[in-house]
């Protein structure tokens, strides 16, 4: 047998599809892991570690693929293995265990049940610029629905609305923890949070900074949840609920108004609005902040591309730049408008706009 060379034969690839190949089953990494968390393997780990065989008589599971299963969660990092036993990787005994405060099992069943059934008709969408998104109703059928249409269904349901909420209580948690610390509160007392939900971005800077007070502003059916919530969080003595809708009705007054995760909903024209009303709310000397996954200025990172795409697929909203939030903000007469970059959360920025004393 001769050596081999380094010389390619004729008509043979230059470079392996690898990744192509790693793209087009991305989708199995995340039915593994929200098939985990639904299967209740995180959950039953969290107790102590466990053989494939001992989570197969608790969990009920019956498939001789369960150790594969198991292993490849190993190999994705969300358990590890000693011998023939597993237990919770650090990250996943912190965000996957059911009860605990982070808890974003919630928010996996969410993405999967209403978000991932929308990529199927990504080419669609581009082609009709029509958004689709699966709601169900009573009757099983997912009718299209767009912006403040879907958000009304999705509070209307109590199920749905508990489902929702918690999932973006898991979208905020880490980032109110950072606006908590890189921000300076102490020239502050109070908070106005514009889409709050059930108050937890409230919640955490009220945790955070005991001076403060804060309004959460949002569809009346969440009040019963944000009560709930801020009792649990210990602080729903300086927290308030507002019901209302952000363009009939006037915004509360603050020092600070924030809107987080909401103006990627709307198009232009009515970012425009919220944020013209939101200068008419904040007080002399006060600000406003909007934090979001915003387009940096060569459009070159990944996360507030595909949060645009989704936001397109599901309320026919869009993404943006951090530089056209600075144009609306001045535009309504806010000054010294400023940006800041979380640098731990790809893409997250924080525009501050100052009203005049």
């Amino acid at each position: 047998m001769t050596a081999s060379t380094d010389t390619a034969p004729a008509g043979a690839p230059p470079f392996a599809p690898e990744k192509v190949y790693r793209l087009s089953t991305a989708f199995w990494h995340s039915k593994m892991l929200v098939s985990a968390s639904e299967l209740g393997v995180f959950a039953r780990l969290a107790e102590g570690p466990a053989t494939a065989a001992q989570l197969a008589d608790r969990l009920a599971l019956r498939s001789p693929a369960l150790p594969e299963f198991l292993d490849a969660l190993v190999a994705l990092g969300l358990l590890e293995r000693d011998g023939d036993r597993y237990r919770n990787s650090a990250e996943a005994d912190y965000y996957l265990v059911p009860g605990k405060r982070y808890y974003m099992g919630t928010y996996l069943a969410f993405v999967d049940r209403f978000m991932r059934p929308t990529w199927d008709g990504l080419a669609d969408v581009l082609r009709t610029g029509r958004p689709q998104i699966p709601h169900p109703q009573p009757d099983g059928e997912a009718p299209q629905g767009e912006g403040e249409e879907f958000f009304e269904q999705t509070y209307a349901d109590p199920q749905l609305q508990r489902m929702f909420v918690e999932a973006q209580d898991a979208l905020s948690s880490e980032i109110a923890w950072e606006l908590a610390r890189r921000l300076d509160w102490t020239r502050w007392t109070d908070v106005v949070d514009l889409g709050g939900a059930r108050g937890n971005v409230v919640g955490i800077l009220l945790q955070a900074h005991p001076h403060l007070t804060g309004t959460v502003f949002d569809m009346p059916p969440l009040r019963p949840l944000f009560d709930e919530h801020m009792t649990r969080l210990g602080v729903a003595d300086r927290a308030s609920y507002q019901g209302g809708d952000w363009f009939a009705d006037p915004l509360p007054s603050g020092q600070v108004l924030l809107c987080g995760h909401a103006l990627h909903n709307w198009n232009v024209e009515q970012r425009r609005t919220v944020i013209a009303k939101a200068y008419e709310a904040v007080r002399p000397g006060g600000v406003f902040m909007v934090y979001d996954l915003m387009f940096d200025p060569d459009r070159r990172r990944l996360n507030p591309l595909l949060l645009s795409l989704a936001m397109t697929l599901s309320v026919g909203g869009s993404g943006y730049a951090a530089a056209d939030c600075v144009t609306w903000m001045r535009e309504a007469g806010f000054t010294d408008v400023e940006t800041v970059a979380l640098q731990d959360y790809d893409g997250h920025t924080v525009v501050i706009g100052h009203k005049p004393e």
